[in-house]
């Protein structure tokens, strides 16, 4: 009993850590979505910003699989006070993953051209950023997830809140003159700012004695059935993403597009919220799975957050959310599109709930949610191209019901998982 109340009373400290610390980056994340992006880029662009960015992220997705594999060992290895093997993993895994994105990297130099003429981007230079952006976020989280599976929660909101400067003043003096390449320029700047901190932050650890003691046949394999289980995880549900951006951006006008994007912006606010949370629950449920305690509690904790943040959000959006958007540069020209605002800040909700289930789930090792989450994933965008084509969905309103619909199926698999998970 007082293992679990210790066991709360810090994840509550850390994850007030990382609400605050993050806020700096959300700060910045408000300044690119609803000022730099309207006030720069132009309307015929703005709807490509979405798909461009889930396109750069899945073909990144083996970087992330590894970085995701990798925190669990470190939460696992950290939990058990074995701080010397923790360094022989990290020894080890940053030359790996400096290999997997080189090797991402020239998939991204062949396919990239095709993908931004049908997205209809002239800029090849934002491309060729937006992926690189891409590959360091993934990249950055096995220097930063070092620091979290230590719980140095300090050193790693301190990167955070630089970092989201760093980023700032790089929209801002790019954009002026490029501005999709800029934006994507911006992005970039955070992830190579959290790599250098977490390298700095982690110094001692690194130069400590004692190097040897991980990695072994056993530990390979381990990590390897790991990697491909977070790749199984992940590659459905990011397919699915891409083609919704996908979708959108090639069956609607660009005037449409835009809308839904600037309409986004504002649900995306409950990421700001419920990506904290994860980062901060991930290395306690680990940690407690290594133990053989529940997980749940923590999954229910959050995802109760979640639900009530988003039915705020949407709540609020229904009663003035035309008001809000016309505070963004440009933006009452998109006030039509406020009605779709509280939909989605509700779908985002459901969405964050699942996340945290299936997270929950892959930091204790289990991965039975495999067998609903990825036949679900893989036949969404199918049938969604379907109706498409068929002529049954034909406007951004047929679309973002389909989204929401999506995210509903997928919240009630993930409640059903999560009654039954210890």
């Amino acid at each position: 009993m007082s293992s679990e109340k210790s066991g709360a009373a810090g994840f509550a400290g850390s994850a007030a850590t990382m609400f605050l610390a993050l806020r700096a980056g959300d700060a910045v994340n408000v300044a690119a979505g609803l000022w730099f992006v309207p006030k720069y880029v132009s309307p015929g662009e703005i709807g490509a910003v979405l798909p461009v960015a889930s396109f750069a992220t899945f073909l990144s997705l083996p970087v992330f699989a590894f970085a995701m594999a990798v925190m669990k060992e470190a939460s696992w290895l950290a939990a058990a006070g074995r701080r010397a093997e923790v360094k022989s993993l990290l020894c080890g895994v940053f030359a790996a993953a400096a290999a997997l994105s080189a090797a991402v990297a020239a998939v991204a130099a062949i396919l990239a051209p095709a993908f931004l003429s049908a997205m209809r981007v002239d800029d090849l230079s934002a491309g060729f950023l937006a992926g690189a952006a891409a590959f360091l976020g993934c990249l950055a989280p096995v220097y930063t997830d070092a620091l979290q599976s230590l719980k140095r929660f300090r050193a790693l909101a301190a990167a955070e809140v630089c970092g989201a400067a760093v980023r700032f003043l790089v929209m801002a003096v790019a954009m002026p003159f490029r501005a999709l390449a800029g934006f994507f320029a911006g992005q970039a700047a955070l992830p190579v700012y959290r790599i250098a901190a977490s390298v700095f932050a982690l110094r001692k650890d690194l130069a400590a004695p004692g190097a040897e003691g991980y990695w072994s046949r056993e530990t390979r394999a381990r990590l390897a059935k790991g990697f491909l289980a977070v790749l199984a995880y992940q590659a459905a549900p990011m397919a699915a993403a891409l083609a919704e951006q996908s979708i959108l951006r090639t069956s609607l006008s660009a005037a449409d597009s835009a809308g839904y994007y600037m309409a986004s912006r504002f649900a995306d606010f409950l990421q700001y919220l419920t990506f904290p949370l994860l980062l901060a629950m991930f290395p306690y449920t680990a940690s407690a799975a290594g133990r053989d305690e529940p997980v749940r509690p923590y999954v229910l904790k959050c995802s109760a957050v979640a639900l009530a943040a988003g039915g705020l959000m949407a709540a609020a959006y229904s009663l003035c959310g035309a008001e809000l958007m016309a505070l963004a540069p440009n933006g009452a020209a998109y006030a039509e599109y406020a009605r779709y605002m509280p939909w989605l800040a509700a779908s985002g909700a459901l969405t964050a709930c699942q996340v945290f289930h299936t997270n929950a789930e892959v930091s204790a090792g289990r991965a039975g949610f495999l067998k609903w989450l990825v036949p679900l994933h893989a036949a969404y965008p199918l049938a969604l191209w379907a109706a498409v084509e068929a002529g049954a969905v034909a406007s951004l309103s047929g679309l973002v019901a389909c989204f929401c619909a999506a995210s509903a199926a997928r919240f009630a698999f993930a409640a059903a998982g999560t009654a039954r998970a210890r």
